[in-house]
C-alpha cells in the first residue's frame, strides 16, 4: 500500500510523513484545535475522509466534532492524543493516511501558541444577515446565559426555521443573548410566523414577541 506525504493546516502549516512521526504539536487544555488535510487527489473528486476518535494515551476519548472534512476536538485533560485519518476513494480504496499527534498542557501563552484557538461548529452563534430597515422579527427567547442561547438557536433550525440568529443586548449590566428568527416586511407575516414556532416548540403565543426593527 502507498503512502502519500500530505501537508496538514492547523492554523498553520507543517510537513511530516505518513510514515510516522513522533513530533508532537502542543496545545492547552479546553482550547479548540481544528484540523484540516489539504490532501487533493484531481483524478479523485469525491474523496472520504474517515477519522479516528482522538484516543489519549490513558485511552480517554475528549470532546469532538466533524464538518465539512475539518475536525474538531478539545482536550480536557493534559497528556497526549493521537488522531488518524485515513482517505478513500468513494470505492472504498485507501489512498493516503495521516496521524496527527498533540501534546494537551495546562498553560500556554498566548504569544507562544502556533495556532489559533478555534470553536466547536455546534457552538458557534448564529449571525443575522444584513437586512435592510424597517423589518419585523419574531423573539424567541432571551438567555442570560450565552450557551443556553445556541443551544435554543440550534432547537428552531432543527425545527425546520430558517433565518435564526443571536444577537448581543446589554440591561441594566447584564448582557442577555436574544435568539430571533425571521425577516418579514409586515407585522401580519411576522405574526403568523410566531404562531408556527408557538405550536412546534410548544410554547405560548404571549410567550414570543413581534419586533419591529427600525
Amino acid at each position: 500500500m502507498k503512502l502519500t506525504t500530505l501537508i496538514l493546516s492547523l492554523s498553520f502549516i507543517f510537513f511530516y510523513g505518513c510514515s510516522g512521526n513522533d513530533e508532537y504539536i502542543e496545545i492547552q487544555v479546553k482550547d479548540v484545535i481544528d484540523i484540516k488535510s489539504t490532501f487533493s487527489d484531481p483524478e479523485n473528486p469525491n474523496l472520504v475522509y474517515m477519522w479516528s476518535a482522538p484516543i489519549s494515551k490513558a485511552e480517554l476519548v475528549p470532546e469532538f466534532e466533524i464538518k465539512d472534512n475539518i475536525f474538531y476536538f478539545s482536550a480536557l485533560e493534559v497528556g497526549a492524543y493521537e488522531i488518524t485519518l485515513n482517505i478513500q476513494t468513494d470505492s472504498g480504496k485507501e489512498i493516503a493516511v495521516e496521524n496527527f499527534n498533540f501534546l494537551a498542557m495546562d498553560f500556554i501563552a498566548k504569544s507562544e501558541k502556533k495556532y489559533k484557538p478555534s470553536t466547536f461548529p455546534s457552538k458557534e452563534l448564529r449571525q443575522k444577515k444584513i437586512m435592510e430597515k424597517p423589518y419585523y422579527t419574531v423573539q424567541v427567547y432571551a438567555k442570560p446565559v450565552k450557551d443556553e442561547a445556541i443551544s435554543e438557536s440550534n432547537k428552531l433550525f432543527d425545527f425546520g426555521f430558517e433565518d435564526v440568529y443571536i444577537e448581543e443586548y446589554m440591561h441594566n449590566g447584564t448582557m442577555f443573548w436574544r435568539v430571533r428568527t425571521g425577516f418579514f416586511n409586515t407585522k401580519i407575516k411576522a405574526e403568523k410566523h410566531k404562531e408556527k414556532i408557538s405550536k412546534a416548540l410548544k410554547i405560548k403565543v404571549n410567550d414570543l414577541w413581534t419586533v419591529n426593527v427600525k
